[in-house]
């Protein structure tokens, strides 16, 4: 039976475009656009950018309807009446600036992780989300992927009985660590709020602590180090190829934590650079060791924020029986939506045929359901965030 119910009405801060398709603002057209012009629960209705000239280049750009109104100022779209839900998407530096007006106007909030730069902004946002009673999600997406989804059932149904330790080895593999696009030099800066540290190995560790719950409060259970090994990086047109310069680079490209959970189990991550292609072909391997038996994951290189099943080999061993691959193929489904993100990625010219954006995608269908596993509010992301902080604190960095 079809929705009786209209559909939110979408407001998009930083829908970019490039003739690279590597770079800074182009995250919402990919990852968002996609499913929001498929789904019959969303549709756009504004877009904001820099500049209201910037904002209709856009809207031109993406063939999206020429009734969207172009915005020039978030404060402006958040007065909007036709916008029921802001979509915040461009470098984390400004997503307090542009956040804070959308809540105190009252409307709903996606915005991306990390929900701000430092902690104090993510957290006076949060209270002021929590003081305007709005709905409001953080873009950790994988937490509605396939895998987290099925991570969470086997343990809920103790699979493996009651959690020991948990083992993280992982690469920053999905990104180089040579070069990066001209614009996005606050990625090579540890104190930006977005670089790998922060983005890269947040994305894992907030899924980590979505699975297998917070880690210890005792300091005595938390230790780390963040190592800089690549201490400069160049900057590339990569529309052009041509190399505009080098910076250096403060952000860490190795972290090692190890300590204990809350629930007593041990626990050890650690990331790793690679100059060249790893020897071993899985970007990450996650193992689970219970009492009653032991799940591995294996995933190849990759953002850990966009892997599918496509990308997955999930293994379970229980007591003494057979090595069992976990299928994920049936979860992997969506809607009908969903399916149809593939053909507009192809109508708009964006992409990878939908795959980069389908956990984005489950996001906004979990929000229509109601479904509240599959996403973070700005509270639940808050917690990620406050460790990614205890763990540079004790680091040293």
């Amino acid at each position: 039976m079809a929705s009786t119910k209209a559909p939110t009405r979408v407001g998009i801060i930083g829908l970019g475009f490039s003739d690279s398709t590597f770079g800074p603002g182009l995250w919402a057209g990919s990852a968002h656009v996609p499913y929001l012009l498929a789904s019959p629960d969303y549709t756009i209705t504004a877009i904001c950018n820099s500049t209201t000239a910037s904002a209709q280049a856009s809207i031109d750009h993406y063939k999206l309807d020429p009734t969207i109104k172009a915005y020039g100022s978030p404060s402006d779209l958040a007065a909007d009446p036709n916008v029921d839900l802001i979509l915040v998407s461009v470098r984390v530096a400004a997503h307090y600036a542009l956040t804070k007006p959308a809540l105190l106007a009252g409307k709903e909030v996606f915005v991306e992780w990390p929900l701000a730069a430092t902690l104090a902004q993510s957290e006076e946002l949060t209270a002021l989300a929590k003081e305007k009673g709005v709905r409001n999600i953080v873009g950790v997406q994988a937490r509605a992927s396939p895998l987290i989804t099925k991570l969470r059932s086997l343990l809920t149904a103790n699979s493996i009985g009651s959690i020991l330790s948990t083992t993280v080895v992982g690469t920053f593999s999905g990104l180089p660590h040579d070069v990066f696009p001209v614009g996005a030099e606050y990625y090579m800066d540890i104190n930006s709020g977005g670089n790998p540290f922060y983005i890269f190995f947040g994305h894992f560790l907030d899924s980590f602590l979505h699975v297998l719950g917070p880690w210890s409060e005792d300091p005595h259970y938390l230790s780390a180090v963040l190592d800089t090994k690549y201490t400069t990086t160049k900057l590339v047109d990569f529309a052009t190829g041509e190399v505009k310069g080098e910076i250096p680079r403060t952000a860490p490209d190795h972290v090692l934590v190890q300590g204990k959970l809350a629930s007593d189990a041990l626990a050890s991550i650690s990331y790793r650079t690679v100059p060249t292609a790893q020897v071993q072909e899985p970007g990450i391997i996650w193992t689970i060791t219970g009492t009653e038996g032991e799940i591995v994951v294996e995933a190849r290189q990759g953002q850990w924020q966009m892997l599918g099943a496509q990308a997955l080999v999930v293994k379970m061993r229980q007591g003494k029986g057979e090595v069992e691959t976990i299928e994920l193929s049936e979860e992997l489904e969506g809607n009908k939506a969903v399916e149809a993100m593939g053909g507009v990625y192809q109508a708009i010219d964006v992409g990878d045929g939908g795959y980069s954006g389908r956990n984005v995608a489950r996001v906004y269908e979990a929000l229509v359901k109601g479904d509240k596993a599959k996403f973070a509010t700005f509270e639940q992301a808050l917690e990620s965030q406050r460790l990614l902080e205890r763990i540079r604190k004790v680091a040293g960095k």
